[in-house]
C-alpha cells in the first residue's frame, strides 16, 4: 500500500486537468482510483482500477498528463505493484499449488504487458516531446530492471525496441545519450540474469552429484560440471545437427548442420566463405519471436547466488524433487531465450546493407542504428562471454525440440554481423567489427574455427595486402594482432589448428609474414626524431548526433606509415616475448613435474571469464604427430609450388610423396580439381600437352565435370573456371573437342551433334575475347556473331534469339577466372577506362568533387563481401551433405614444444623485420624494440637448438654493434653490444657455434677500449678482417720489412680522433666490464658440450687476432690470455669433460706455438708451462692419460717450429717440469719422450745433446716409473731416433749402447713383468693379460727393443751403426729367444725378420729412403749378413722354428730370384747351407717342402718368354720392372704351350719305343719340334743347301739395325737373367747331391721330383736350341749381338740328370732299389740320345757344341762302363755301335779313356775276356758344363761374339762363386780374351769397395 500512495497526487492532477474535464471517462476513472486508494486503507485496490486512468491519460496528448502518467506507471512497476496485486478469476482462486501461481503470473504478465504497451505507445516518433521521451525511457528501464517481476518475451523486446527508437528518432542529444545508456543497461541485465541462472544450474548439478556419491574424490566442482555438460552439450549438438532436415531447398531459409572437418583431400568440400556465413543457420528460431510476454517472480527464500559455496547452501534448502528441477530448467530456458532474442535483434539490425550516401552519413539514423547495434553486440560479448561459452547455456530448437548451445544458436547471426560489416570502408564500423572479431578470436576459437579462417583470409589479412586500404584500418587491425601476439595460447592454437591442418591455409605463418612485410615497408616523409607513441584502449564513443564528429584526416605529427611499422614491430616482438615466457615457464614447470597452462593471463582473467569448453571434438595434443602432419602439409605445398613452376616435375613429386594415389589419369585429374592453390594457367598448359598421357589426363579431367541439364554458357563457364585456357590453338582445339563431347553426352537433345557444341564453344571464346579485350579496336556486333555461327547445327542455323542471348550474357558478364578477378580486387586495380581525348576530358569533368580512392575502396569492399558470401554458401552446401560427420576438429594447446616448429617456419620473417629496422632506424626506442625481438628470437633458437636461425640472429646482432668502425659507433650499437653480452650470460649452454660472434664482439670491444684510451688504431688491426689477411711469411727479412712498414703506417695514419666521449665511457663502464668478466667466469658453470663450443669459438677468435697482428712487434693476445684464464676456471672439471676442452685448446696452442712471431710463441709456451705445472699438481689415477694429452702441444711445437730458440725453450720447459713435478708425472712421460724423439731428429747439435741428456737422466733415475706408466715403448722409440741421426755418430752409437743395455736392466727391474723376480708370476698371468688386452708380455717389452734394432738396420744411414744394430738384433735373438713362445716368433717373423728382405720384393719401399748407391751398399753388406744370420738363427732354434721352414725357403727363393748376381749367389749358398747344416734333422715333410721350393725356383727361373719375345711389342706389363726385379711370381708367357711337369723320368715321355714321337709343341706358327734323336743331327741336305737361308744371309744380316728401347732392353735383360738363374739352380742341385749326406737323407720320391725338374729344364733348352728361326728373330730384334742358345743349360741339365740317375741306379739301398727299373728305363734312352747327338755334330762348324757335349758323353760312357754285368750285357748291343762310331770323331784324352773303359768292359762281358775292365770313373763335368754362359752362340753359321755385358754377367757369377775347373777357365779365356781383363778389374773393385 505504501507504494500506491505515490501515485495519488498524479491521479488527482489528472482528474483536475483540463483534459479530464473534456473527457468524462478519464475524470471518472481517475476519481474512482483515488477514492479506491484512499478508502482501501492498508488494502491496495485492484491494479486495473489504478492503471485504467493512467493508461487513458497517456492518450490525451498532453505532455503534462503523459509525463505524470508515465511517472506513476514507472513507480508502480518499480514497486512490483502489478505482480503483487494481480486479479484472479474464480477458477484460479479455487485452485492451489503451482496452477494458481501460474495463473497469477499470467495475469500479471497481461497487466504488465499492457503497461509496457502503454509506455511504448507514448512515443510518436521524432515529434514526441523531449520530456515525454525521457519519461518513456525511464519507465521502460524500470520495467526491464525490476528483479521481482522480470519481463520476458515480447514485452522485453517491445521495451528494448522502443528505447532503440527513441535513440534513433529523438532530436534531443541528451535523450539520445540516455537511450544509449538505457539500452546498454537493459541488455546487460538480460545477460547478467542468464549468468546468475547458469551459476544456479551449476550448483544444482554439483549438488546432484554429491547426493549420488560422486564426491568421494576431491575435484574442482565447476570444472567437473563443465566437462560433463560439455560432453552432453556436444553430443546433443551433434544429434541436433544430424537429425534436423532443411526446411526447403532454398539455402537462405534452410537449417544447416555444422560442417564436418574433412580428413583427406578426397572428402574436402569447397572452402568456407563469407557468403556461406549468411546461410549457416543451424538453429531453428522461427517460432521464438512469437513468444508472448512472460513474467517470472523471484522467490523470497531464494537469493541470487554469487559463489559455488552459496549455491550449494541454497540448494540444500531448496526443493529437490524432479518436477522442481524441471521447472527450474524451464525457467532457465526463458531467461536464455530472452538473451537470444535480444542478441539476435541487434545482430539483425547491424547487418542491414546501406547505400554509400547513408554509409558515410555518420549522423544519419541508418548509420547510428548500425553503430549502436555493433557496439551493443561487442559489449555483450565482452562483458558476458561466459554466457556465450558456457556449455550449460542451452536453448531448445523449436523444430527438433532438442537443446542447442547458446553459442551454436547465435553463431549464424554473429558471423553475419562480421560478414556484412568487417570489410566496411567506414572506420568506425570497421573498428567495432575488429573488436567483435577479437573477442571471437580470444574466447571462441574452437567453435568458430572455420569462420575465423574465412574472416582472416577474406577480410583482415586481405586488408593488410591491399594498397588502397585506409591506413587507419590497417593500423587498427594491427592493434588486434598485437593483442593476439600477446596471447601465447592463442598463437599456438592458431598454428596447431590451421598451419598443421592440410585442409586450411597457414594462418599463423601468414600473420607473421604480413607483420614482417609491414615492418620493413618504407614510410613516406617519416621524421626519425619524432617522439614515440603507443596504442591505448578505445572506449565506445557516444553515438548521439551532437557528439558524432565526421571523420577527418587530422594533421598528425607522426605519419601513419610509421605508426603501422611500429605497430607491426610491437606485434612481432610481443609474439616472441610471450612465447619465450611461455616456453621458459613450461620448461621450469616440466622440471617440477607440473603441467600448467601456457596462457599466463588465464589466471588473471578467471574472474570475468568462464574457461572455454569447446563443443567440438578435442584430440590429444601430440607434438610429434602434429609435426608429421605439418611436414606433410609442407611437402604438399612444395609439390604444388613445384607444379606451378614446372607441372611435370610437380606431378612427379606429388606422386612420390603419395598425395596423388597413382599414375592413373583419373587420380591425377581428381587432384588437379581438388586444390585451389594450383595455378590455373599451369593446369591448362599441362593438360594441353600433345603427349598421349597428358591427353588421357585431360579427358579424365573433363569427365569429372557434370554438365547434365545445364545451359551451354553456364557449362562453358564452369569448364573454363577449372583452368586457364592456353594460348596455343592446337591445345585449345583439344580442350574444346573434349568439352563438346562431354556436354553433348550430358545433354543429347541440346544440339544436332557434338560438332555444333565444339564450334559454338570456340565462337563464344572468341566473342569473350573480342568484347572484353582492350587491344581490340572494332568490337563484334550481334549480327557478326550470328553470321559467324550460321549452319553450325548440322547445316542448320541456331535460333537468332538464342545466339543474341549468348551475346548479351557474354557482353554483360565476362568469362574470367575468379582467382584473377579476386587478385585484381585485392591489388586495388580499377577496370580499364576508355582512351582518347574526348573520353579523357569527360572523365576529368565527371571526377570533379569525387573521392576516387574512397569509391575504389568501397567497390573493393563490396566485391570482397560478395565473394566471401558466395564462398561461404558453397562450403555450406558441402557441409550440409556431410552433416552426419563429427564436429570440427580443434586441438587445444597444452605443450610448449610447438613453439619450436612455429618459430622454425617464421624466423625468417622475424629476422627480416628486425634486422632491416635496426639498420635504418635511428630512434633508440625502435632499436631497443628490435633488439628485444632479436634477443628473444635468439633465445628460442637456442632453446630448441635451431642452428640456422640462431646463427642468423647472432650474426645480425654482431653486425649491429658496428665495432669494426669505432668512429661510427652510436648509442644503438652500444645497446646491441649489451644484448649480446646478456645473451652470453643467460644462453651460454645453448649458443654452440654462435659463441664466436659474442667473443668476436668482446675482442673488438677490447680494441675499442684501447683505441679510445689513446692507442694508435693502426697498431691494433681489426679482427673481423682476419679472413682477408694473406698467408704469413716465413722469411725473417720479410717480417722485419712488414713490421717497419706497419710502424710507418701507424705513425702516418693516426685515427684515434673522432670518438664520442659518451661512447668511450660507455665501453668502459662497470656494466660492460662486469658483463664480460661474468661471461668468462661463468664458463665453469657451462655443461660439458657447451664449454667445448665456447673453447672452439675462443680459439678461432684468438687465431684471428694473431693473424691480423702477427706481423706487429706487439701482437694482440687478448683472447689467448682469456684461453689461459678459462683453463684455470675449468681445470677442476671432471676429466672426460676437461679432455674434450683440451682437445680444442691444445690444437690452438699447436698452431700458435708454430707462429713466426716469437713473442706469440714465447707467450704460448710460458702459458703452457704454467698450466702444465698447475695441472700436474692434480694427481692422475692409473689408467688415465690426461697428462699425455695436455703436454701434446710441446711435441707439436718441437716438430713444426723452425726457430732454434723456440725449440730450446720447449725442451727447457720440459726439463723444469721433470725437476719440479717429476714425482707427479704419470702418462705425461709418453708425451715427453715424444718431444725428445722429435728433438732427436734435429740437425742442431745443441738441441740433440740437450734432449739426450734429459732422456739419459730419465732412464737412469726413473726407468721403473717409465715402465709402470706404459712409456717403455716411447723411450725405445726416442733412443731409436737418436741412433738414426746420421749427423752425430757419437750420439747414435751411445744411443745404440743404451738400447743394448736396456735388455738386462729391463729383466732386472721389478716394474717389468719379465724381470727375474716376477717372471713366474708374469708367465702365469700372461694368458690373462693377452686375453684382456690382446698383447702378450713379449710384445710389450721384447718387441719394442728388437724393433728398435730392426728399424736402425733397415733405415739407418751410418754403416757402423747399422752393423751394430744388426749384430745386437741377432745376438739378442740368439741369447734370449729360447724363452719366446711360438706366437711371438710368428710376430717377429711377420714384422721384423721377413721385412728385412721386403726390399727384394718391393724395391720402392727403400729407394724412397736410400739412393741407388746406398741401397747397393745396404744390399751387399747388411742384407747379406742378415741372410746368413737368419740361417744361423734357424739352425740354432731348429726345434722351435722348424714349422717356419717354408717361410725360410720362400725367403731364400726371393733372394735367389734377383737381378743382383751377388744376392742370387748368396741366396743359393744360404739355401745349400740351410740344407747341409740341418740335413740330419729334416723329416720327410721337411724334404717335401724343400723339393717344393726347388720346383718353384725352377719354374720361376724358366725363361718362357723366349718363345714370345719377338711377338711382344713393348708390352705394357713390362714397361717397368716387376716388384721383385724379374716378375717371377706371374708367368710372362701364358700363351706358350710348355710341357707340364712330369714326374716320370722318361726323357720323351714314351720310353725306349718313343724315339720317333714328337717332343712338344711350340707357339704360334713355330713348327713341331723334331724328334730328340734328331735334334743334334745335322740338317738334311735340302735344308742345308737352301740358298736364301744358308748362302744369302745378307738380306737379314745386313738389314737396318734394330733400335731397342730402354723398356724393351730391360725386358730382354730380365729374360737373360732368368736363363742365368736357371743355370744357377742346376748347379745348386748338382752341388747338393754331390754331398753324400744329402743324397742319403732325401727320400726317393722327392729325389725323383727333382729329376723331373732337371728333365723339364733339359727339354726346354733343347726345344729352344732346335728352333733356329726363333733364335734368328731374337737376334734381329736386338736380343743379343749374336744368335742366342741354351746350349749350357741343355748340356748341364743333362749331365746332372744322368749323374744322379747313374748314382741311383748303382745304389743298392732298399728305397733306391725300388726305383731302379724306372731309372733304367729313363737312363738308357737318354744316354743313347746324347751319344747320337754328339755323333751328329760337325767338327768344322760345331766345335763349341762338341766341346759342350764331350764331357757329358764322357760321363755317359764312364757311367755305363760301371754298370753291373747283367744290365751292361743287356744294353751292349745298343751301345757298342755308338761307341765304335765315336772312334771316328776327334778324341780327347778324357773321351779316349772313357771309350777304353767301355771297350774293355765289352770285352769282359760280351767276349768273356777277364781283367779287361778299368777301375774308377772320373768326376762329373756338370759343374764345368753349367759354369759356361747360358746364352752362347754356336760356332760357324750360328757363331757370333757375346757382348762384354753378357760376358761380365757370366764371369761375375762364376768369379764370386768360387774356384772352377781349369778346363773351364781355359775355355772362358779362349772365348772372351778381349773382355776378360776388364771384367776381372771390375769385379775386384766391387769386392774391395
Amino acid at each position: 500500500m505504501s507504494s500506491i500512495v505515490f501515485v495519488v497526487s498524479s491521479l488527482e492532477t489528472i482528474a483536475a486537468s483540463r483534459e479530464a474535464q473534456r473527457n468524462k471517462q478519464l475524470a471518472e476513472l481517475a476519481e474512482t482510483a483515488v477514492r479506491a486508494i484512499k478508502e482501501g486503507g492498508s488494502q491496495a485496490p485492484e491494479p486495473n482500477v489504478v492503471f485504467a486512468p493512467l493508461q487513458l491519460a497517456t492518450k490525451t496528448g498532453s505532455s503534462q498528463l503523459i509525463n505524470a502518467a508515465l511517472d506513476s506507471i514507472q513507480k508502480l512497476i518499480s514497486s512490483s505493484y502489478f505482480s503483487d496485486h494481480a486479479p484472479l478469476t474464480a477458477a484460479d482462486a479455487s485452485s492451489d499449488g503451482p496452477d494458481s501461481a501460474a495463473a497469477s503470473a499470467s495475469a500479471s504478465a497481461s497487466l504488465l504487458d499492457r503497461a509496457i504497451d502503454t509506455i511504448c505507445d507514448c512515443f510518436q516518433g521524432e515529434t514526441t516531446p523531449v520530456d515525454v521521451q525521457r519519461h518513456i525511457v525511464q519507465a521502460l528501464l524500470a520495467a526491464v530492471l525490476n528483479d521481482k517481476v522480470v519481463v520476458h518475451g515480447a514485452g522485453l523486446l517491445k521495451a528494448v525496441r522502443q528505447v532503440y527508437n527513441v535513440f534513433l528518432l529523438s532530436r534531443s542529444t541528451d535523450n539520445q545519450q540516455a537511450a544509449q545508456g538505457t539500452l546498454t543497461q537493459m541488455v546487460g541485465m538480460v545477460f547478467e540474469r542468464v549468468k546468475i541462472r547458469l551459476h544456479m544450474k551449476e550448483a544444482r548439478i554439483n549438488l546432484g552429484k554429491l547426493k549420488h556419491g560422486e564426491s568421494s574424490a576431491t575435484f574442482d566442482q565447476s570444472d567437473a560440471a563443465a566437462n560433463d555438460d560439455d560432453e552432453d552439450a556436444a553430443s546433443e549438438g551433434r544429434r541436433e545437427n544430424g537429425e534436423e532436415p532443411p526446411e526447403d531447398t532454398n539455402a537462405d531459409d534452410s537449417s544447416v548442420a555444422e560442417p564436418a572437418q574433412a580428413q583427406s583431400t578426397d572428402n574436402a568440400g569447397p572452402r568456407l566463405t563469407l557468403k556461406d556465413l549468411e546461410h549457416r543457420k543451424s538453429f531453428d528460431d522461427s517460432n521464438l519471436g512469437d513468444v508472448p510476454t512472460v513474467v517470472t517472480q523471484a522467490k523470497p527464500v531464494r537469493k541470487t547466488a554469487r559463489s559455488v559455496s552459496e549455491q550449494t547452501t541454497q540448494s540444500d534448502a531448496a526443493q529437490t524433487e524432479p518436477d522442481e528441477a524441471a521447472e527450474a530448467d524451464a525457467e532457465d530456458e526463458v531467461y536464455i531465450r530472452d538473451a537470444y532474442l535480444v542478441f539476435r535483434s541487434f545482430c539483425n539490425l547491424s547487418t542491414k546493407v546501406l547505400p554509400p550516401d547513408q554509409l558515410y552519413d555518420h549522423r544519419g539514423q541508418h548509420m547510428r542504428s548500425k553503430m549502436i547495434s555493433l557496439h551493443l553486440t561487442r559489449t555483450l560479448l565482452n562483458n558476458h562471454i561466459a554466457v556465450f561459452t558456457s556449455p550449460l547455456c542451452t536453448i531448445t530448437n523449436t523444430k527438433s525440440n532438442e537443446p542447442t548451445t547458446f553459442l551454436q544458436a547465435i553463431k549464424f547471426y554473429l558471423c553475419l554481423t562480421i560478414t556484412r560489416n568487417g570489410a566496411s570502408s567506414v572506420d568506425k564500423v570497421f573498428e567495432v567489427c575488429c573488436e567483435i572479431f577479437w573477442l571471437m578470436l580470444k574466447f571462441m576459437r574452437a567453435p568458430f574455427k572455420k569462420e575465423i579462417e574465412v574472416f582472416l583470409n577474406e577480410i583482415y589479412l586481405a586488408l593488410l595486402a591491399r594498397r588502397t586500404a585506409p591506413l587507419t584500418q590497417k593500423l587498427y587491425f594491427l592493434g588486434i594482432l598485437t593483442r593476439l601476439c600477446g596471447d601465447p595460447r592463442g598463437l599456438v592454437e592458431l598454428y596447431l589448428n590451421y598451419d598443421c591442418d592440410s585442409q586450411v591455409d597457414n594462418i599463423f605463418q601468414a600473420i607473421i609474414e604480413d607483420l614482417a612485410k609491414l615492418a620493413i615497408t618504407p614510410e613516406k616523409n617519416a621524421n626519425s626524431n619524432l617522439p614515440e607513441w603507443q596504442l591505448k584502449g578505445m572506449l565506445p564513443p557516444p553515438l548521439n548526433v551532437r557528439d558524432i564528429v565526421p571523420p577527418t584526416e587530422p594533421e598528425l605529427d607522426i605519419p601513419k606509415e610509421y605508426m603501422i611499422k611500429r605497430a607491426a614491430l610491437d606485434s612481432l616482438v610481443e609474439a616472441l616475448l610471450v612465447n619465450g615466457v611461455a616456453v621458459e615457464t613450461e620448461t621450469r614447470a616440466s622440471t617440477e613435474d607440473v603441467r600448467e597452462s601456457i596462457d599466463p593471463s588465464l589466471a588473471d582473467s578467471s574472474s570475468r571469464e568462464t574457461p572455454v569448453l569447446p563443443s567440438t571434438p578435442v584430440i590429444e595434443d601430440d607434438p610429434a604427430q602434429l609435426e608429421k602432419e605439418k611436414a606433410r602439409k609442407t611437402a604438399l605445398s612444395n609439390g604444388i609450388r613445384q607444379f606451378n613452376f614446372k607441372p611435370k616435375r610437380g606431378i612427379k613429386l606429388l606422386l612420390q610423396s603419395g598425395f596423388i594415389p597413382s599414375d592413373n589419369p583419373q587420380d591425377i585429374a581428381k587432384f588437379l580439381l581438388s586444390d585451389e592453390r594450383l595455378d590455373k594457367a599451369q593446369i591448362g598448359e599441362y593438360l594441353g600437352e600433345g603427349e598421349q598421357k597428358n591427353i588421357d589426363i585431360m579427358h579424365a579431367f573433363v569427365d569429372t565435370m557434370e554438365f547434365t541439364r545445364r545451359r551451354f554458357v553456364d557449362s562453358l563457364r564452369q569448364f573454363l573456371q577449372s583452368f586457364r585456357l592456353p594460348g596455343e590453338a592446337q591445345k585449345i582445339d583439344r580442350f574444346m573437342l573434349k568439352f563438346a563431347d562431354r556436354y553433348v553426352a550430358g545433354n543429347p537433345n541440346a544440339f544436332a551433334n557434338a560438332e555444333t557444341a565444339y564450334v559454338l564453344a570456340y565462337s563464344v571464346i572468341l566473342l569473350n575475347t573480342d568484347l572484353h579485350s582492350s587491344k581490340i579496336a572494332r568490337r563484334m556486333t550481334k549480327e557478326d556473331f550470328i553470321k559467324n555461327n550460321r549452319g553450325i547445327n548440322d547445316n542448320a542455323d541456331l535460333p537468332p534469339e538464342y545466339l543474341i542471348g549468348i551475346y548479351e550474357e557474354i557482353a554483360g558478364n565476362e568469362i574470367v577466372l575468379k582467382s584473377e578477378r579476386e587478385a585484381a580486387a585485392i591489388a586495388g586495380t580499377l577496370p580499364a577506362q576508355s582512351t582518347g581525348f574526348a573520353a579523357g576530358l569527360g572523365q576529368a569533368l565527371s571526377n570533379v568533387g569525387r573521392d576516387l580512392q574512397r569509391e575504389a575502396y568501397v567497390q573493393q569492399s563490396q566485391e570482397i563481401s560478395l565473394r566471401s558470401e558466395q564462398l561461404f554458401k558453397n562450403l555450406f552446401k558441402s557441409q550440409r551433405r556431410n552433416a552426419a560427420r563429427a564436429g570440427i576438429k580443434f586441438i587445444p594447446a597444452t605443450s610448449f614444444k610447438h613453439v619450436e616448429s612455429m618459430f622454425d617456419v617464421t624466423w625468417m620473417s622475424f629476422f627480416s623485420a628486425f634486422s632491416s629496422q635496426m639498420q635504418k632506424a635511428q630512434n633508440i626506442e625502435v632499436n631497443r624494440l628490435c633488439l628485444d625481438g632479436m634477443k628473444q628470437a635468439t633465445r628460442i633458437a637456442c632453446l630448441f637448438d635451431l642452428p640456422t636461425p640462431r646463427e642468423a640472429f647472432m650474426s645480425a646482432l654482431k653486425n649491429a654493434t658496428n665495432l669494426n668502425n669505432p668512429q661510427e659507433i652510436l648509442a644503438k650499437n652500444v645497446e646491441a653490444l649489451k644484448v649480446i653480452l646478456d645473451l652470453g650470460q643467460t644462453e651460454g649452454n645453448n649458443l654452440r657455434g654462435s659463441w664466436k660472434d659474442i667473443l668476436m664482439c668482446i675482442s673488438q670491444l677490447d680494441r675499442l677500449q684501447l683505441i679510445s684510451g689513446g692507442v694508435d688504431e693502426g697498431a691494433i688491426p681489426d679482427v673481423s678482417k682476419a679472413r682477408f689477411v694473406p698467408p704469413e711469411r716465413t722469411s725473417t727479412s720479410d717480417t722485419r720489412k712488414s713490421n717497419a712498414s706497419a710502424r710507418r703506417r701507424n705513425r702516418s695514419n693516426p685515427n684515434s680522433k673522432g670518438f664520442s666521449t659518451i661512447i668511450a665511457l660507455e665501453s668502459r663502464s662497470d656494466e660492460v666490464i662486469k658483463g664480460i668478466d661474468r661471461i668468462f667466469s661463468n664458463t665453469a658453470n657451462l655443461h660439458g658440450e657447451a664449454i667445448v663450443h665456447f673453447a672452439k669459438s675462443l680459439t678461432e677468435v684468438s687465431w684471428d687476432e694473431i693473424k691480423v697482428s702477427g706481423s706487429n712487434d706487439s701482437p694482440r693476445t687478448y683472447s689467448l690470455q682469456k684461453i689461459v684464464e678459462i683453463s684455470y676456471y675449468n681445470m677442476t672439471r671432471v676429466r672426460f669433460e676437461w679432455t674434450n676442452i683440451w682437445a680444442v685448446l691444445g690444437e690452438h696452442f699447436n698452431k700458435v706455438g708454430c707462429h713466426n712471431n716469437t713473442a706469440i710463441v714465447y707467450f704460448a709456451l710460458d702459458s703452457l708451462r704454467q698450466l702444465s705445472m698447475r695441472f700436474m699438481e692434480i694427481e692422475e689415477l692409473p689408467g688415465f692419460k690426461f697428462q699425455k694429452d695436455f703436454l701434446k702441444p710441446f711435441e707439436h711445437i718441437m716438430a713444426n717450429s723452425t726457430n732454434l730458440t723456440v725449440k730450446d725453450m720447449a725442451l727447457r720447459c720440459l726439463a723444469q717440469m721433470i725437476q719440479a713435478r717429476g714425482e707427479n708425472i704419470r702418462s705425461g712421460w709418453r708425451t715427453m719422450f715424444g718431444v725428445f724423439t722429435v728433438a732427436a731428429r734435429d740437425q742442431n747439435e745443441t738441441i740433440v745433446n740437450l734432449a739426450f741428456e734429459n732422456v739419459t737422466l730419465v732412464y737412469k733415475t726413473r726407468f721403473g716409473v717409465v715402465i709402470s706408466q706404459g712409456a717403455f715403448t716411447d723411450l725405445i722409440v726416442c733412443l731409436t731416433e737418436f741412433s738414426k741421426n746420421i749427423r752425430f755418430q757419437k750420439k747414435s752409437l751411445q744411443a745404440m749402447e743404451t738400447l743394448k743395455s736396456i735388455i738386462p736392466r729391463m729383466l732386472k727391474t721389478p716394474e717389468c713383468p719379465l724381470s727375474n723376480k716376477t717372471k713366474t708370476e708374469a708367465r702365469s698371468s700372461d694368458a690373462l693379460s693377452r686375453q684382456q688386452s690382446g698383447t702378450s708380455l713379449e710384445e710389450g717389452f721384447w718387441f719394442p727393443i728388437l724393433f728398435a734394432f730392426h728399424d736402425v738396420l733397415m733405415t739407418g744411414e751410418d754403416l757402423e751403426v747399422r752393423s751394430n744394430a744388426l749384430n745386437y738384433f741377432f745376438e739378442a735373438l740368439l741369447r734370449y729367444g729360447g724363452d719366446f713362445p711360438s706366437d711371438f716368433w710368428d710376430i717377429l717373423w711377420r714384422q721384423q725378420l721377413y721385412p728385412i728382405f721386403m726390399v727384394l720384393r718391393s724395391r720402392p719401399e727403400m729407394t724412397t729412403a736410400l739412393n741407388h748407391e746406398e741401397l747397393s751398399v745396404w744390399l751387399s753388406t747388411t742384407m747379406i749378413q742378415a741372410l746368413r744370420n737368419m740361417i744361423v738363427l734357424f739352425t740354432h732354434y731348429f726345434g722351435a722354428l722348424e714349422y717356419m721352414l717354408d717361410r725360410f725357403l720362400e725367403l731364400l727363393a726371393l733372394c735367389i730370384c734377383q737381378e743382383n748376381d751377388t744376392i742370387a749367389r748368396i741366396g743359393s749358398n744360404c739355401l745349400q747351407q740351410l740344407i747341409l747344416q740341418n740335413v740330419s734333422k729334416f723329416s720327410e715333410e721337411h724334404w717335401t717342402k724343400i723339393v717344393g721350393a726347388f720346383c718353384e725356383l725352377f719354374e720361376r727361373t724358366t725363361a718362357y718368354q723366349l718363345f714370345s719375345a719377338v711377338t711382344i711389342n713393348a708390352p705394357a706389363s713390362l714397361a717397368s720392372p716387376a716388384p721383385n726385379g724379374l716378375g717371377f711370381d706371374i708367368p710372362l708367357t701364358p700363351n706358350v704351350d710348355v710341357t707340364p711337369e712330369d714326374r716320370s723320368l722318361e726323357i720323351n715321355g714314351v720310353g725306349e719305343a718313343g724315339e720317333g714321337a714328337a717332343s712338344t709343341s711350340t707357339l704360334g706358327s713355330t713348327p713341331q719340334t723334331p724328334n730328340p734323336d734328331e735334334s743334334m743331327r745335322p740338317r738334311s741336305a735340302s735344308v742345308a743347301s737352301t740358298p736364301l737361308e744358308d748362302y744369302r744371309p745378307a738380306s737379314s744380316l745386313q738389314q737396318q739395325p734394330i733400335v731397342v728401347t730402354a723398356t724393351r732392353r730391360r725386358f730382354f735383360n730380365r729374360i737373360i737373367s732368368r736363363c742365368v738363374l736357371q743355370l744357377l739352380m742346376i748347379e745348386t742341385v748338382n752341388e747338393l747331391f754331390s754331398n753324400d749326406a744329402v743324397y742319403a737323407q732325401i727320400p726317393s720320391a722327392e729325389l725323383l721330383r727333382l729329376m723331373a725338374l732337371l728333365k723339364k729344364s733339359f727339354r726346354f733348352a733343347r726345344r729352344f736350341n732346335e728352333d733356329k728361326d726363333l733364335r734368328m728373330r731374337l737376334w734381329r730384334e736386338g736380343f743379343m749381338k749374336q744368335p742366342p742358345n741354351l746350349l749350357k743349360q741343355e748340356s748341364g741339365a743333362a749331365a746332372t740328370y744322368i749323374q744322379i740317375l747313374f748314382r741311383m741306379f748303382g745304389d743298392t739301398t732298399p728305397s733306391r732299389a725300388e726305383s731302379r727299373p724306372e731309372v733304367e728305363n729313363a737312363l738308357v734312352p737318354l744316354c743313347k740320345d746324347i751319344i747320337k747327338g754328339y755323333l751328329a755334330l760337325e767338327e768344322e762348324s760345331q766345335q763349341r757344341n762338341i766341346a759342350a757335349w764331350r764331357p757329358v758323353v764322357v760321363d755317359v760312357l764312364e757311367g755305363y762302363s760301371t754298370w753291373p754285368e747283367a744290365e751292361f750285357g743287356k744294353h751292349v748291343r745298343a751301345f757298342y755301335p755308338l761307341v765304335v762310331e765315336l772312334l771316328g770323331k776327334e778324341i780327347s784324352p778324357e773321351l779316349r779313356a772313357a771309350l777304353l773303359n767301355v771297350l774293355r768292359r765289352v770285352g769282359e762281358v760280351g767276349l768273356g775276356i777277364e781283367g779287361m775292365a778299368a777301375s774308377g770313373r772320373r768326376e762329373s763335368v756338370v759343374s764345368t758344363a753349367t759354369e759356361t754362359p747360358a746364352l752362347d752362340p754356336d760356332h760357324g753359321a750360328e757363331g757370333g761374339e757375346m757382348d762384354s755385358a753378357s760376358a761380365g754377367t757370366v764371369f761375375r757369377m762364376i768369379f764370386l762363386r768360387g774356384p772352377a775347373h781349369g778346363l773351364f777357365w781355359g775355355c772362358l779365356y779362349k772365348m772372351y780374351q778381349d773382355v776378360i781383363l776388364e771384367v776381372i778389374v771390375q769385379q775386384f773393385a766391387v769386392l774391395l769397395f
